[in-house]
């Protein structure tokens, strides 16, 4: 797939997974039966984002590095990113149509298509950007340091927001709306314009965000926490874990995915939180399907895993 990349390529199979990697002793070995296929990058670099694409997957990682996947194979993609960790990657449209986003560590955001390749673009600061997100090409937002960015397709606009004093970790775009989660609980929301401060209820580390719309948005932290947001405010989840969660995918209205410490994985589906076991002790860091039944994570020691139901 995607003939223009560098093909320098690690190759894996599907690994079987042990059940007592889990680190869960109280459970039955029934009960921790891991549901995730293993399709580890060879590679020690931090997987820190994952995008399924249709019948592929990118990914992005410590280090600078990118790969694009199809069938447990693994192609380096050619990145410039002067070596600085790849903390978040968004992603839309599949295989040869994918168009990508990608925040670093070295202040820049680096995008790509079939056409172009990997692109960088420079905000004029070398602050860390934790976290990229939008509803599409031409409408882009990225955070980090007590910043924000948005993109319209041409040019990224710094973005005034109010001081939270803590750092943002990633964004989640509708449209012109979007939410921004970042530690002690840090909350903001961007409408007509202009960002202003939402209560989450909590003053633990928020990690991530996601959402199927403006009025269905999820956020996940430390310690187990999950707060939904359906425009009313952020509400506080019961989930089956306390391990903090990393990243957060919500596919469609009703279904929501989370990943994070341990290996843990958990799903909501007909309103319920279950446990989904990966079979790993490593902590991932990222999660995205190419459908609400097909779903891919990814973390620390370049594992990536997939799931489908």
């Amino acid at each position: 797939m995607l003939s223009l990349l560098l093909a320098v390529t690690a190759c894996t199979t599907d690994t079987p997974v042990d059940s007592a990697d889990t680190g869960d002793t109280a459970d039955t070995a029934e009960d921790t039966t891991p549901v995730w296929t293993q399709l580890r990058i060879e590679s020690s670099s931090t997987i820190n984002g994952i995008y399924a694409s249709g019948g592929g997957v990118f990914a992005v990682g410590t280090g600078g590095f990118a790969w694009s996947g199809s069938g447990g194979e693994w192609t380096f993609m050619d990145i410039d990113v002067d070596g600085a960790d790849i903390t978040d990657l968004w992603g839309q449209g599949k295989d040869d149509d994918a168009v990508l986003a990608a925040s670093t560590e070295g202040g820049t955001v680096a995008q790509f298509s079939a056409a172009g390749g990997w692109t960088t673009g420079t905000m004029g600061d070398t602050s860390a950007l934790k976290g990229v997100g939008g509803s599409d090409v031409s409408s882009l937002f990225a955070v980090g340091w007590g910043r924000a960015w948005s993109y319209d397709g041409s040019a990224w606009v710094y973005e005034t927001i109010p001081e939270t004093g803590n750092k943002l970790n990633d964004v989640y775009g509708a449209g012109e709306k979007a939410f921004a989660v970042g530690d002690e609980g840090a909350s903001l929301v961007r409408q007509g314009g202009a960002w202003s401060r939402v209560d989450t209820g909590v003053e633990v580390a928020l990690n991530a965000v996601d959402g199927s719309g403006p009025s269905d948005v999820w956020a996940v932290g430390e310690a187990g926490t999950v707060l939904h947001n359906t425009g009313d405010g952020w509400e506080l989840e019961e989930v089956p874990t306390t391990e903090t969660l990393w990243a957060v995918f919500v596919p469609e209205e009703g279904v929501v995915y989370a990943v994070g410490s341990n290996g843990v994985a958990i799903r909501k589906t007909d309103g319920e939180w279950t446990r989904l076991y990966s079979g790993v002790d490593n902590i991932l860091y990222a999660i995205h399907g190419a459908t609400a039944t097909n779903v891919w994570a990814s973390g620390n020691r370049g594992m990536v895993l997939q799931y489908k139901d």
